[in-house]
């Protein structure tokens, strides 16, 4: 958010909450005169609160059931046993056993959006990535969901087929195409559109072993949002990622190297 966002917002709201002092006053009147925008908003929130304090909403404290620290601290080591699969796959060397492997994007796009684990990543100088956003709080956010729906309820999910239609359908699976990629690499990417953001579905082949790797998705403000890193493997690498950044909003997928050039770019469709 630019700073005379910011200034807007933080005036409708000590406005509306009747906080203003002089200095706020004279800020808030010049605003309404000159800019017509900045007055309809501030009327269509003032009718908004309004009319919620006509309805007399309370707020109830729920309850939470009995299972719910089961199921979150059971959602919490199934996760963690995944990720350390995944983290096996991506260093085993040619012939290793690594367990079950990672489901490629086939299986994937057959079986629905996947509610990825939150993942760690490496934290490369932030000088080379300006106005990043990272995903972690999506992620702890989308955890606790697990939890609060139960075992049961994620199962199901998981088993329905997934949903079909245009670009930023809420949770079809959206193929990519790349306009650049490593000679002798081949990627392949899909996204999946989610009420908390953006989800990253990616294959790999090709990339040098044991090289670092971060996927990138892009406003069309400049506003990058890191979905999560990787690294090089002679394997096939699968793996999903997030990012706090909803689907309308990107317009461009990058996976860039240890040095932050991107080896990989994708225009994704505006919606």
């Amino acid at each position: 958010m630019t700073d005379q966002a910011h200034e807007r917002e933080a005036l409708i709201t000590a406005a509306l909450a009747g906080e203003l002092d002089a200095e706020g006053r004279r800020a808030f009147d010049h605003a309404c005169a000159t800019d017509v925008s900045f007055l309809r908003d501030f009327r269509e929130l003032q009718e908004l609160t309004l009319r919620l304090d006509r309805a007399d909403l309370r707020w109830e404290e729920a309850e939470p059931p009995s299972y719910l620290l089961d199921d979150v601290l059971a959602a919490t080591e199934r996760a963690r046993t995944d990720q350390d699969a995944a983290e096996q796959e991506l260093t085993a060397g040619p012939g290793d056993d690594v367990g079950a492997p990672v489901p490629d994007l086939a299986q994937r796009r057959a079986r629905g959006p996947h509610r990825a684990s939150p993942r760690s990543r490496s934290h490369p100088p932030a000088a080379r990535r300006p106005r990043r956003v990272l995903a972690g709080c999506a992620a702890a956010a989308g955890l606790l969901v697990a939890g609060a729906l139960g075992g049961s309820v994620i199962t199901d999910a998981l088993d329905d087929a997934p949903p079909s239609g245009p670009a930023g359908t809420l949770g079809a699976v959206e193929e990519l195409s790349f306009s650049s990629s490593p000679a002798g690499a081949l990627v392949d990417a899909a996204l999946v559109a989610h009420t908390w953001g953006t989800e990253t579905v990616l294959e790999v082949d090709g990339l040098d072993a044991g090289e670092a790797f971060e996927v990138v998705l892009v406003r069309e403000d400049g506003t990058e949002y890191v979905s999560g890193a990787f690294l090089g493997s002679e394997q096939t690498i699968t793996c999903t990622l997030n990012a706090a950044v909803l689907r309308e909003d990107v317009v461009q997928l990058q996976i860039r190297d240890d040095s932050g050039a991107a080896v990989a770019t994708s225009e994704v469709e505006h919606i």
